[in-house]
């Protein structure tokens, strides 16, 4: 897996058109003349012409994650044109053996007579990276600070999401308070549902963004009410963005990338510490409805994606009565409660499928063999699982 900030923007480009558009700039600085023909393929990337002195050339880019038949497939394409060509450029967002890549590129070489460069990843990473008159292209393309390329953006995800799971869990908010007390039962510690999304981009990002001009970001559990504050804005319930009251529900998007939601409406109406059977619904609408709104934003996967519950310690999942329930329910037994810690690397992403396993873990440790909202299906020995969320 990569482990720094260009590495991970550069292998979630889900689009090959941006790809194309880096590469295009990336050969221009090395003088050749780039000419995009104006098709575009199935993962919305065009070929471009080459020329530089006398060679003619073709770049093909693509993002598709079968590095191997890809290209054989492009070269193929490329050959089948009436053009000739002196070299084959194949840029891509994959991270192949440097034995590998130097096979394929002999392999298409032999066969077609073209001198084939393969751009992956790492010399991608190279070309930006090492020279500094690319760095802008860091800027322009990937939307990060070139001095801060090659830190960790897992660990600075990690640090940001501890800071703020030990302010939750006294209740704080990330602006205002979170209502701790339960009118129907009289607790005075409510059980908090948050979700926290934090781009790679985040913390080491070179934006023009502004909190006060980000569109209404999606609501946590109900619509509510939208506000901006200057860097940030939040959608949430009235009485906590008017200042009156605390929050039950929040959604916050900051402009610098990352998201906080939180909810306290997450128990079902009786008497027992019993958590609803709806948070499975609440967090996979939440999360499509945020890739949504970060596509629209601009802002690039991967997302470093935590799921926690927080002081429910002693509560288990209620049991609907129609269902028949595990016979030995258990506690959560822990106030800090990760279910989830996943990184997601594309605005398209099967957002149930990716949810299923960190999901699973809040239903098995109360003492349940899954979740009710997906079906499990046996076929040819293989299990999988279909999203089916029950109202």
């Amino acid at each position: 897996m990569p482990n720094t900030r260009i590495e991970a923007v550069l292998q979630a480009i889900g689009d090959g058109a941006q790809l194309e558009q880096l590469a295009s700039d990336l050969l221009q600085r090395e003088g050749y003349n780039v000419n995009p023909t104006g098709t575009r393929g199935p993962d919305n990337k065009r070929d471009a012409l080459l020329s530089r002195n006398d060679e003619q050339g073709i770049l093909h880019c693509s993002i598709s994650q079968d590095l191997e038949n890809k290209l054989r497939n492009d070269a193929q394409k490329a050959a089948s044109r009436n053009d000739s060509y002196d070299i084959f450029i194949f840029a891509t967002t994959q991270n192949p053996s440097g034995s590998k890549r130097d096979r394929l590129e002999d392999e298409i070489s032999d066969e077609y007579g073209w001198r084939v460069q393969i751009l992956d990843l790492q010399r991608l990473r190279n070309k930006l990276q090492g020279n500094p008159d690319n760095h802008d292209l860091i800027r322009d393309h990937l939307r990060i600070n070139p001095n801060r390329a090659f830190e960790d953006p897992e660990e600075d995800a990690q640090e940001f999401y501890q800071s703020r799971i030990e302010e939750l869990q006294a209740y704080n908010g990330y602006y205002g308070s979170i209502e701790p007390e339960d009118d129907l039962t009289g607790r005075e510690e409510r059980p908090i549902l948050t979700v926290h999304m934090i781009p790679a981009e985040a913390f080491g990002s070179d934006h023009d963004r502004l909190g006060s001009e980000l569109p209404d970001p999606p609501g946590f559990r109900r619509s509510g009410y939208t506000q901006q504050y200057g860097d940030f804005v939040i959608t949430g319930d009235n009485n906590g963005l008017n200042g009156e009251n605390p929050f039950t529900s929040y959604a916050c998007f900051h402009e610098d990338g990352w998201a906080e939601v939180v909810t306290v409406d997450i128990l079902p109406q009786t008497d027992n510490p019993e958590l609803t059977t709806m948070i499975d619904k609440y967090v996979v609408d939440f999360v499509e409805d945020a890739l949504d709104w970060y596509a629209e934003v601009g802002i690039n996967p991967p997302f470093y994606t935590y799921l926690t519950v927080l002081n429910a310690a002693e509560y288990t999942i209620y049991v609907p009565k129609p269902i028949w329930g595990p016979h030995n329910r258990r506690e959560i037994g822990d106030d800090v409660f990760r279910f989830g810690e996943i990184r997601i690397d594309r605005y398209d992403t099967d957002v149930p499928t990716i949810l299923q396993q960190p999901l699973y873990r809040l239903w098995m440790r109360t003492g349940w063999p899954g979740s009710l909202h997906y079906n499990e299906i046996k076929e040819n020995g293989e299990i999988r699982y279909e999203w089916d969320p029950r109202d």
